[in-house]
């Protein structure tokens, strides 16, 4: 009967937040204006549009190409950034960083520990851009709850990052009590690439790589918020969009923040006065040309046996030896 109820409570605490957020998009909506702002969205703008937000991930890759300090190769980068977002709108809890990691491992050759914390890197510099662009955006407009819940998030990976710097030793001691061998292995190398400053890159360089991804986040919502709506492009409102669908992706609930980034958009787009039925027409337009890339790579390479949870899963948890050749590699990536 316990563990039934810890089931329920679980289901629900997934399901609060989508469930509230899709309240608020469908409360009082106006059916026929929320119909009609689909009418003049010609099908070659939107094969178009999703072309040009798949661009995105090159930018991401050369990120992680130079993270990576180049020990793999570009396509291979782009490819794992892109296998990365399709599979984080299939499957919850961000298994598209883990599956990614172990996509570059295999194909690679690098070590699992290395393109972990190559991620870990990528996600804090984007929780710190998201993290200002909100910030920005929400003193401009007053609106404190566009940068709020960006805030927990940055600074709880860099709260754990101290953690582990002031108290490796502890962490170490944690790891050894694991029962699998290779497990503690991948996770000391893990805490000693995390708390050894010859494995930290220079937050200069993370900046300078991670400006230009949101930069191109921008433009494409702005263009896209101007096609959609035939008016001229508005960087702020690109700027607004893309705080605002980042917040939302960050938010607890399903995976690919299905309800809660249209909530955001909306939400968003309201505190510029937009109709709230465009709004949520363009919000579902707007996410279906951001997923539907990366999701159709993500099920093309899973039918290619290119990456598989329990593939993922096998690699995390190889036999001993093979976790002590990755350690003894770790210091060269």
């Amino acid at each position: 009967m316990t563990a039934f109820r810890g089931k329920i409570l679980k289901v629900l605490a997934v399901t609060a937040v989508p469930a509230v957020c899709v309240w608020y998009l469908f409360h009082n909506l106006d059916t026929q204006r929320f119909a009609a702002a689909f009418d003049s969205l010609p099908a070659h703008g939107l094969v178009a549009a999703c072309l040009l937000f798949s661009t995105t991930a090159l930018l991401q890759g050369m990120r992680l190409y130079s993270i990576l300090e180049k020990h793999c190769s570009l396509p291979w980068a782009v490819r794992g950034c892109f296998l990365c977002s399709g599979v984080n709108t299939l499957l919850p809890a961000r298994l598209g960083d883990v599956v990614k990691s172990v996509y570059l491992s295999i194909n690679c050759g690098i070590t699992i520990p290395a393109t972990l914390c190559a991620v870990f890197w990528e996600r804090l510099s984007d929780l710190v851009t998201v993290l200002f662009m909100a910030v920005c955006v929400g003193i401009y407009l007053d609106a404190p709850e566009l940068y709020m819940p960006a805030l927990s998030l940055p600074l709880a990976l860099i709260a754990g990052l101290f953690l582990i710097r002031r108290f490796r030793n502890f962490f170490h001691k944690c790891v050894s009590l694991l029962p699998n061998a290779a497990l503690r292995t991948q996770l000391d190398a893990i805490i000693l690439r995390l708390a050894g400053e010859q494995y930290r890159p220079s937050a200069l360089r993370l900046t300078a790589l991670s400006l230009p991804i949101w930069a191109g986040f921008c433009i494409f919502n702005a263009l896209f918020f101007a096609y959609f709506h035939d008016s001229m492009p508005d960087l702020f409102t690109g700027l607004l969009l893309t705080a605002a669908g980042a917040v939302g992706v960050m938010l607890p609930g399903t995976p690919g923040g299905i309800g809660t980034f249209e909530a955001s958009i909306v939400a968003a787009l309201g505190l510029v006065d937009v109709d709230k039925s465009e709004a949520l027409a363009f919000a579902l337009v707007l996410h279906l040309v951001q997923v539907i890339p990366a999701v159709l790579y993500a099920v093309y390479a899973a039918l290619r046996g290119q990456w598989s949870l329990s593939g993922a899963r096998s690699s995390l948890l190889e036999t001993e030896a093979a976790g002590k050749n990755a350690s003894s590699s770790c210091s060269g990536l």
